[in-house]
């Protein structure tokens, strides 16, 4: 999922605090453009995929132990949601993979 923020940050261009967009691959930032002068901070699209390849394996790494945190939690309402889930996750992931791949 891609996100763009409006925010005020100094720019060294401007030597003055400008507005500014902040533009999100995931909970990554991408890129910063001044909306003054146009400079662009754009951040290197392989340490994105690097960082964000390192998050996936994290959250596979760790979903063994939060699946049994939720079962212990309400065992009822885990079984109950387990079968959406499970056709949603998928779907989720890939849609998250493009949107980190295609910029």
């Amino acid at each position: 999922m891609s996100t763009r923020i409006d925010t005020e940050l100094f720019c060294l261009h401007c030597d003055r605090e400008t507005s500014h967009t902040i533009f999100y691959m995931q909970k990554y930032i991408h890129r910063i453009v001044c909306n003054e002068c146009g400079t662009e901070i754009a951040i290197d699209r392989k340490k994105i995929i690097e960082t964000y390849t390192s998050d996936v394996i994290d959250r596979v790494l760790t979903k063994p132990r939060r699946i049994t945190e939720e079962m212990r939690k309400d065992l009822t309402v885990f079984i109950t949601s387990l079968p959406i889930r499970i056709i949603t996750k998928p779907v989720k992931m890939a849609k998250e993979i493009i949107n980190v791949v295609k910029d």
